[in-house]
């Protein structure tokens, strides 16, 4: 089973919308702010998510993937963490989460061969780039 948590700056809709769709599968999804308290920095909810189960972060904070203890927290803790492209961030609500679900089973492969590591999620059917 994979867990799935949206960051801070993605909807809790698209969280909540996937959740119904993925938990058919016994997989789940979950806003950041039904989870954490909405000011908790990203490294202490990494620390938190780490270790346990099989996260998947999912955020539009590209930036996020290039700061050196955000990035240092996601490895340490053995998460895989999907960025989206600068063209799906521009996107509506509803282009992005059509787009999150086209490459769910992408993501799901991604988690179940590697143990940690950091991608950016395209806006259309190409591959993921390791950030």
């Amino acid at each position: 089973m994979v867990k799935v948590l949206f960051d801070h700056n993605m909807p809790p809709a698209i969280a909540r919308a996937i959740h119904e769709l993925v938990r058919l599968d016994g997989h789940q999804a979950c806003a950041l702010r039904d989870r954490f308290d909405p000011s908790i920095s990203d490294v202490d909810y990494f620390d938190s998510l780490g270790s346990r189960d099989e996260w998947v972060v999912i955020s539009k904070d590209l930036k996020n993937s290039r700061k050196r203890a955000e990035r240092a927290a996601i490895l340490r803790n053995r998460l895989v963490a999907f960025y989206l492209s600068p063209a799906l961030q521009k996107k509506s609500m509803h282009q992005q989460t059509a787009s999150i679900l086209w490459h769910w089973e992408g993501i799901l492969q991604q988690r179940a061969i590697i143990d940690r590591g950091l991608f950016q999620l395209p806006e259309n059917k190409a591959r993921f780039r390791q950030l």
